[in-house]
């Protein structure tokens, strides 16, 4: 059986656009497991070598730990897929006893820079990497009270659930993405009846240009009213010519519109989806909390229970005690009594004799007179 660490956690760090971050050292955020302070150091470039992502584990809070501090732990480094964030790419690990003079541990040449930028192993997936770090702790010196490790929880947690604000929402793009230019018909002179469906088309795509189809359909329909000679006012034919004159820089703006709005509902699902994340890790630490808070009720109990078996622990070692002292004094006795014993038995023996001598005389002078 291996030996067994007090506490254990794990942390993963997401870095996007890795290609802009600087060659020399950069750190992730402080993460916390078993109630100490960590951050990840990572080298994009190397750390004395120019052929390998370096990283290391580092204790973060180095500088304002006591004197004779150490924290002993085990840890692996991974590459999680970034899509996932559940296939381990690259895994590397060890054990140390982190302290003053050594409070960061880890690898030089961790995974080969072409290895790294090799599509195909998808360690870099659309300039992004995720690192992930577990850890385990076998001795913290000096130790961290439970106390201590609720109280930051308790602190963090309670102004979490200020990240939760309401989001509206904006309706969804329902257009084709497809790219189309205007499309002529092959006749110059359409027909009243292409003319009133094209006229019908026009206003459907008035009254909502995002509907499904509906630019392909205005495209149709002003290039069919663009070229009729009948059916259509003055003002019309003028607003037609006007708006097909300007349909180029039209569609254009339409179609970065909807790319953009596309993109910001695509970012407003991102989003949504980190939000209800965070939610769950909120009502997850509620749960965490309650059971805390049930444990300390239990050991508020077993605690009484605890008293009262050392108390009764107590009573029966006393009496137990004081059985040893009074056998003790018996022994004593029954020693001394043996020596009186042995000594009466003498006397009892003497006695006897001198009885013995007194009874043939006794007899003897009963024999001569009666």
């Amino acid at each position: 059986m291996g030996e067994e660490g007090l506490y254990s956690g794990k942390y993963a760090w997401r870095i996007d656009n890795f290609s802009e971050m600087a060659a020399s050292e950069c750190s992730s955020e402080v993460f916390t497991v078993g109630g100490c302070n960590w951050k990840v150091l990572l080298y994009p470039k190397g750390n004395k070598t120019d052929d390998y992502l370096s990283i290391y584990l580092e204790v973060a809070d180095a500088a304002t730990l006591p004197d004779g501090w150490c924290r002993d732990a085990e840890f692996t480094f991974a590459l999680l897929n970034p899509c996932n964030g559940v296939d381990s790419m690259k895994k590397m690990g060890g054990r140390n006893t982190f302290k003053v003079r050594e409070i960061n541990w880890g690898y030089n040449k961790y995974v080969p820079l072409i290895e790294l930028h090799d599509h195909g192993r998808g360690y870099l997936v659309n300039d992004t990497i995720v690192v992930e770090v577990k850890i385990t702790l076998f001795e913290v010196v000096p130790s961290v009270e439970v106390s201590t490790q609720m109280s930051m929880l308790e602190s963090y947690f309670s102004t979490f659930s200020e990240n939760f604000v309401a989001t509206g929402s904006l309706p969804l793009l329902n257009g084709s993405a497809s790219d189309k230019q205007m499309t002529e018909l092959a006749s110059e002179n359409p027909s009243s009846d292409d003319i009133e469906k094209a006229k019908h088309s026009l206003i459907e795509c008035l009254s909502d240009l995002f509907k499904l189809n509906m630019r392909d359909r205005l495209c149709s329909a002003i290039s069919i009213l663009s070229h009729a000679q009948v059916g259509l006012s003055p003002g019309q034919q003028r607003a037609i010519e006007a708006f097909k004159a300007n349909f180029d820089d039209f569609l254009c703006d339409f179609l970065t519109f909807e790319q953009d709005n596309s993109d910001f509902e695509l970012q407003k699902v991102v989003k949504d989806q980190i939000y209800f994340k965070m939610k769950k890790n909120h009502e997850t630490h509620l749960s965490y909390k309650k059971s805390l808070e049930d444990m300390a009720k239990e050991r508020e109990d077993l605690n009484r229970k605890l008293k009262e078996l050392n108390c009764r622990e107590a009573q029966l070692i006393s009496n137990w005690e004081t059985l040893m002292n009074e056998s003790k004094d018996m022994k004593l006795r029954y020693m001394n009594q043996e020596k009186k014993l042995a000594e009466a038995d003498e006397k009892k023996k003497i006695a006897e004799e001198r009885m013995s001598r007194s009874t043939r005389a006794w007899s003897d002078l009963k024999k001569e007179f009666l």
